[in-house]
């Protein structure tokens, strides 16, 4: 079965598709639950949905411009060699998720159709 969602602020569509931007680990479970609650949800509970299935996407970490070091939050520099940090996302950017993210307190209305 298939599944193509339409994602609104207000009367314009920011997104339209299958959420194949979507790593296969998270795809079922944001396509299953958007199918049973977008129809039935307000405006809050839409966001909130859509935010915590997206959740994933924002998660960053660091990694040592000058050594191998790869770690977590709250450290100024590299705690191995003392070098800059730079912060990295886990997942690749897409631009289809990316306006989500950037409009997930706006988002008025998702329709969700499931196709043969």
């Amino acid at each position: 079965m298939g599944f193509q969602c339409r994602i609104y602020v207000g009367d314009d569509e920011i997104y339209a598709g299958d959420f194949g931007e979507v790593p296969e680990e998270f795809r079922k479970k944001i396509t299953d639950d958007l199918t049973l609650w977008a129809g039935s949800l307000g405006k809050g509970g839409l966001n909130e949905l859509l935010y915590s299935h997206l959740y994933w996407y924002v998660s960053t970490y660091f990694v040592c411009r000058t050594c191998v070091y790869e770690g977590g939050d709250g450290v100024d520099s590299c705690p191995e060699c003392g070098g800059a940090l730079e912060e990295r996302h886990h997942y690749a950017r897409h631009e289809k998720l990316d306006l989500i993210m950037s409009c997930i307190g706006s988002i008025s209305k998702i329709e969700v159709v499931r196709t043969a």
